[in-house]
């Protein structure tokens, strides 16, 4: 985990670094268009680092199984469907190519950068975290105080789909976020995506994915 948590960091502190500016700009009126633009951006920056951090778990724990030499029998049955289910989006003759033990090696190559990229594909949030937790088996619970269980991931994906899609434009969803609105959609929900990668992290350490 430590290249996975190594790019949370770095797009944490762009995130950051970001905020900070936004925080101090001026703007020259309640009505300043540049002001609500900037706010905007920070929501797809948040997206930003909630799509690829959980991306680049999941692919950690397929990697770490696969490096661990674990065997497919040894897996959770949750997980053992997930892998199944994948397959189908893998060039079939690179997979059977690949393949050498394929107890071991399906772990790792039914997980590769097609599948990866259609993994959430614009649309995670805490309740999709919540349903990868279930099929792979790491405990997806976090210090509520500080991550509202990741409740405001759901707002963040559907104005970043808002935005996507041109549905608003920047300058309509900005105008409904305050400086106090923003801090909270940030610190909440970095330290729940900083919970979650701790407890895969976790869940890596101690095998939690074979079905003992």
């Amino acid at each position: 985990m430590t290249s996975v948590k190594a790019i949370f960091n770095e797009r944490k502190n762009e995130i950051n670094t970001y905020f900070d500016y936004l925080n101090q700009y001026q703007p020259q009126n309640a009505d300043d268009a540049l002001f609500k633009i900037l706010k905007s951006n920070l929501i797809l920056m948040l997206y930003n680092l909630v799509e690829s951090s959980i991306s680049n778990a999941i692919e950690e724990i397929h990697n770490n199984i696969h490096l661990k030499s674990a065997s497919f029998n040894d897996l959770k049955t949750e997980l053992k469907s997930l892998i199944i289910s994948n397959i189908k989006n893998v060039n079939s003759k690179k997979f059977v190519e690949d393949i050498k033990n394929i107890a071991t090696d399906i772990i790792k190559h039914s997980f590769n950068a097609e599948v990866k990229k259609k993994l959430f594909n614009g649309n995670i949030d805490g309740r999709k975290i919540k349903e990868f937790s279930d099929k792979y088996g790491f405990d997806s619970n976090t210090d509520l105080t500080k991550t509202e269980d990741g409740n405001w991931l759901i707002t963040i994906k559907n104005k970043r789909n808002d935005l996507a899609h041109g549905t608003y434009s920047f300058t309509e969803v900005g105008k409904d976020y305050s400086i106090q609105d923003l801090i909270l959609m940030k610190d909440k929900t970095i330290n729940y995506i900083e919970s979650i990668l701790d407890n895969i992290e976790e869940y890596l350490l101690n095998d939690k994915f074979k079905n003992n």
